[in-house]
């Protein structure tokens, strides 16, 4: 099969996602000739009930993790991780658990040559900047900034909910499929991948597609 559709649920605020988006454009890259690929980029929320303004990150997640030194740990699994992919993750200068539901709705406003950029963009802002990417100001900017729209055209949009609709859909799907963790891999609607992959991983995949 020539032609390969994927679909990628995601999140924002995941570090494993970022690593997981980072591993699969790697391995679109080495597709084998004659092989197309189109992505799709579903939302799916690791925090659904966080306030809308956002929650303390590190409260957050001594909570989720049982204590101090299982939260230490996992920011340096992050950084030890995130190195195999060339990223890093300055996890002690994040200050907030986001809402997501705004950058996802940014992510389905983009035009399609746009989305990988502002994706990586966002996940720079939040892992290695502390940005509250849950915040619409922060995310207007970062929009604007690589021209998906001028910065009063993308606020207006996204607090009227535009692209929300498609947030939810994305979110129905993946309950549908029954998932429960991201990121999450659907090959041409019928191979399923739940969890981080590696390049060479995918590569052998889509050969043998």
């Amino acid at each position: 099969m020539n032609e390969l559709l994927i679909d990628v649920y995601m999140d924002t605020s995941c570090p494993w996602c970022r690593m997981g988006t980072t591993s699969l454009l790697t391995a679109l890259k080495q597709l084998p000739a004659g092989k197309k690929a189109t992505v799709r980029w579903n939302a799916f929320q690791i925090n659904p009930g966080i306030h809308t303004e956002g929650e303390d990150y590190r409260q957050v997640m001594i909570g989720r993790l049982g204590g101090v030194p299982q939260f230490e740990a996992r920011k340096k699994q992050y950084n030890e991780n995130g190195k195999h992919f060339g990223l890093k993750y300055n996890m002690d200068i994040v200050k907030y658990t986001p809402n997501t539901t705004l950058s996802h709705q940014l992510i389905s406003m983009t035009p399609e040559h746009l989305k990988v950029q502002l994706i990586e963009k966002i996940y720079t802002a939040y892992f290695e900047e502390g940005v509250n990417i849950g915040d619409v100001d922060e995310l207007v900017k970062i929009g604007s900034s690589i021209g998906v729209s001028d910065a009063a055209d993308l606020k207006e949009r996204l607090t009227q909910g535009e692209g929300l609709e498609k947030v939810e859909l994305g979110q129905r799907s993946a309950q549908k499929l029954g998932v429960r963790g991201v990121p999450f891999f659907v090959i041409n609607e019928e191979i399923s991948l739940s969890g981080l992959q590696s390049p060479a991983d995918f590569v052998k995949l889509f050969e043998q597609m």
